[in-house]
């Protein structure tokens, strides 16, 4: 009967260390894939900034669309195109700041 009860308590003290062991296996392993993961989305190189869409004209409108950079981009593409004559990118930039301004006041 000893023998049986020791045999049981090797068996129940291998099963525990195997859990535990496992357990800290998967813990280590999801810390190097949430590391690969946050790396995945992380930018490997500087995006150079677009002269068009810097100055001070463009933030006002950036800052009235709330950020969203394409009702930006809508918006300066209608303006070029809704005369008889078309006009610049930039002179469309500084007429709608302009008459955002004007619109504000």
């Amino acid at each position: 009967m000893l023998i049986f009860l020791l045999i049981i308590a090797v068996s129940l003290i291998a099963l525990v260390g195997w859990i535990v062991l496992s357990q800290r296996q998967q813990k280590q392993a999801l810390t190097v894939i949430d590391s690969r993961i946050y790396a995945m989305h992380t930018q490997g190189k500087a995006i150079e900034p677009l002269e068009h869409s810097t100055g001070q004209s463009f933030g006002k409108l950036l800052r009235a669309a709330r950020g969203d950079r394409s009702a930006v981009e809508k918006w300066i593409t209608a303006e070029q195109y809704r005369g008889a004559q078309p006009l610049t990118r930039d002179e469309a930039i500084d007429l709608l700041a302009h008459r955002l301004d004007a619109s504000r006041h």
